[in-house]
């Protein structure tokens, strides 16, 4: 079985590769059982294991947030999260044929419900999965490119040898916060227990991109990603 599992693990890291994914790692899910039936259902916490994939920003189109919203950005957001799909729906229908079970999280998405919530936490999935750490921005931060990068998730019974999580480096660095135009974060490290609201104020947020697109056009913002220190 663990042949088996490694020889799997190896096939979906290289078609993945091979199609345009910048990291590839999988997450054993089952200590975050409890939060996933909490946060997200019973059905995706039915799922022992999580595939993750991410896609990295071109760290000039970053750099210009610093100075205000870009139409750039907006275009390769888009251009990224397409990808993630393509990636993610060929890898899930590449499991599916081999008889497991797999449900493809879109790399963008929130619910109809709520829309500060996904209908699952990519970011949860990739820190599981060794890809980088949660940082006070709520983004993923990865030691490569620091929060430049996309993410998608495929939640999967195959079984795969887990990758190992990766420690929390922010340390003392308050940089995402300082840039932070709506204050909407408030500095506090990432903790599992914690309510977002403890650390983040997705309504100022919100509100703000709204703001930015009545002002310009174009409702991004950015400028946490931009300051973060890790990959620039």
């Amino acid at each position: 079985m663990e042949i088996l599992t490694n020889s799997l693990k190896e096939q979906l890291r290289k078609k993945a590769n091979y199609m345009g994914a910048d990291l590839f790692g999988v997450a054993d899910l089952e200590k975050a059982k409890p939060y996933i039936k909490d946060n997200y259902g019973l059905e995706f916490s039915k799922y022992p294991s999580a595939v993750s994939i991410g896609v990295f920003f071109p760290k000039e189109i970053i750099r210009l947030l610093e100075e205000g919203p870009q139409q750039v950005y907006s275009y390769y957001y888009s251009v990224i999260n397409q990808k993630l799909d393509e990636i993610s729906l060929l890898l899930a229908n590449h499991l599916e044929r081999m008889g497991y079970k797999v449900f493809p999280i879109p790399a963008s998405q929130q619910l109809l419900t709520n829309k500060y919530k996904g209908i699952f936490s990519h970011k949860l999935a990739a820190s599981l999965a060794g890809l980088g750490w949660i940082g006070k921005s709520c983004c993923l931060i990865n030691e490569q490119v620091g929060p430049r990068l996309r993410l998608a998730t495929i939640l999967t019974n195959a079984p795969l040898e887990p990758d190992t999580p990766t420690n929390n480096k922010c340390g003392s660095c308050t940089a995402c916060v300082k840039a932070c135009t709506p204050q909407a974060i408030i500095g506090v490290a990432f903790n599992p227990d914690d309510i977002l609201s403890k650390r983040f104020d997705p309504k100022a947020c919100d509100d703000y991109f709204d703001y930015v697109k009545s002002r310009h056009g174009i409702g991004n913002c950015g400028k946490c990603i931009a300051a973060c220190p890790w990959g620039r």
